[in-house]
């Protein structure tokens, strides 16, 4: 799913299952895994390889490291608050 207003940059591969939710900002070349979650208003900086599979980014937060997978992030820099179980 992608959402309204969103900033979309190059060279980014989209599994299925992903969100990319409203005026989400997402850099280049950047391996979005399947059911990765992008909250609203989110920054994903450029200069990361992947948001691993099952991982969610809060609303706001300014990720600036890969994600592992099941990863929840939250903050400006992203910092993991959390694991899915």
């Amino acid at each position: 799913m992608i959402s309204l207003n969103l900033v979309f940059s190059y060279h980014n591969v989209l599994e299925d299952g992903m969100c990319l939710s409203t005026v989400c900002n997402f850099g280049a070349s950047i391996h979005d895994h399947k059911y990765a979650y992008c909250g609203i208003a989110s920054t994903i900086m450029i200069g990361l390889h992947e948001l691993d599979e099952d991982c969610l980014i809060g609303a706001g937060a300014v990720v600036i490291r890969d994600v592992g997978p099941k990863d929840i992030m939250a903050g400006v820099p992203a910092k993991v608050i959390k694991y899915k179980e």
